[in-house]
């Protein structure tokens, strides 16, 4: 799973990356057009909002492969070194049982779309909503390798999710 995991992160990066890189371009592109050129480019909103949300997807799951999200850990911080790794198995089972709801109702989304294009690009709107699913699927991988090593092994006390 650590492998699957690792593989994972590495496409996420070069994706992000390449999101970003064509982020900037497209909205640089239709700045220079509309302002200097007085030819708004349609399509370039259209087209950052979908690169933006599969950014999102995506780097909400890089997010949960570094534990880089906020938590409260109050609470947690009063139990034992044992009670923090049961909270923690507790809390990660939770969670990939909802994950696991959200890519079953998210697959099933995209699997029931209807031939709808986008408005500006008239690219099929799976693509974009593609997103979702790919972006929960990485994260349940992430996910499950950690609950998979924290099983195994007693984590650091700063891995709280």
């Amino acid at each position: 799973m650590k492998t699957l995991s690792n593989w994972v992160e590495k496409i996420e990066k070069v994706a992000s990356i390449l999101l970003m890189a064509a982020i900037t371009l497209v909205l640089f592109t239709a700045v220079v057009y509309r302002y200097f050129l007085n030819a708004p480019l349609f399509w370039a909103n259209e087209a950052s909002i979908f690169m933006m949300t599969w950014l999102t997807f995506l780097g909400g799951s890089l997010g949960l492969k570094y534990k880089s999200q906020a938590s409260i850990t109050f609470l947690v911080d009063r139990f034992s070194e044992g009670g923090k790794r049961i909270l923690l198995i507790i809390t990660h089972i939770v969670i990939l049982a909802a994950l696991a709801l959200l890519l079953y109702l998210s697959y099933e989304w995209i699997l029931n779309l209807s031939p709808q294009k986008s408005s500006s690009m008239r690219i099929p709107m799976w693509i974009p909503y593609l997103s979702v699913p790919v972006g929960l699927t990485f994260a349940f991988i992430h996910l499950l390798d950690y609950m998979i090593d924290l099983i195994k092994k007693t984590p650091k006390s700063s891995d709280a999710l």
